[in-house]
């Protein structure tokens, strides 16, 4: 337990406290709110399988651990909101830490996507939209989905995010049930055929290079001046 002397020193200097145990990227968040930097934006590049869930999901329900057990697929619990997710190769990472200035989630998601959006299109990536509250999808198929943590004392906010360039959407129905909520653009659509992959809609684009250009878009975009 976190004495009131503690927590008071954290508060003054303006560094998050984080309620219960360490979890997914915390130590990216942190590094982030301390940086200086508003943003803070970090991309990088899944290496390896692990299955990603928030605090709402009921794990036994959601989550096929037989199977990450049988494959030694770690189950990692995260910070923030959104459904369960498989993190792959193949994919990009978006960390992005800012100040709030008194928004809530929807502009926070909205300013974020449209930039990633308009990175994709810079690099010939067209058709894709935002769906559902977190979600971006090309051709109606979800290509990313996100997370998001709001902190108040101070008050920032914590965003997270899986893009699919060229992973295998097999895996998502491998470790993950059908989830107990969906987005209605969904239309009780199985996984594979809900997800998909830039790679699967034609493009050839590396992860690497979507990770760069992510982050120069989030960062130009969304700093407040």
């Amino acid at each position: 337990m976190i004495s009131e002397t503690v927590e008071h020193y954290f508060s003054s200097m303006n560094i998050p406290l984080f309620p219960g145990e360490l979890r997914k990227n915390d130590a990216l968040f942190l590094y982030g709110a301390v940086s200086g930097e508003n943003p803070f934006v970090f991309t990088y590049v899944q290496k390896g399988t692990e299955v990603v869930h928030g605090p709402s999901c009921h794990v036994a329900d959601e989550i096929n651990i037989d199977a990450c057990r049988m494959d030694n697929v770690r189950i990692v619990a995260r910070r923030g909101g959104g459904g369960t997710v498989v993190l792959s190769d193949g994919m990009c990472i978006t960390i992005v830490v800012g100040r709030r200035h008194g928004r809530y989630a929807q502009p926070i998601f909205d300013s974020i996507h449209h930039s990633m959006i308009a990175a994709l299109l810079k690099a010939g990536v067209k058709g894709c939209e935002c769906r559902g509250i977190s979600d971006i999808a090309i051709n109606n198929k979800k290509v990313l989905g996100s997370s998001l943590y709001l902190g108040n004392k101070p008050d920032y906010f914590y965003y997270q995010s899986s893009f699919m360039v060229a992973s295998d959407i097999a895996l998502i129905s491998r470790y993950l049930r059908y989830p107990p909520k969906e987005p209605d653009y969904r239309r009780n659509r199985d996984h594979g055929d809900f997800c998909t992959a830039l790679v699967h809609e034609g493009y050839t684009i590396g992860v690497d290079t979507v990770a760069e250009l992510f982050c120069k878009e989030i960062t130009d975009a969304v700093t407040v001046r």
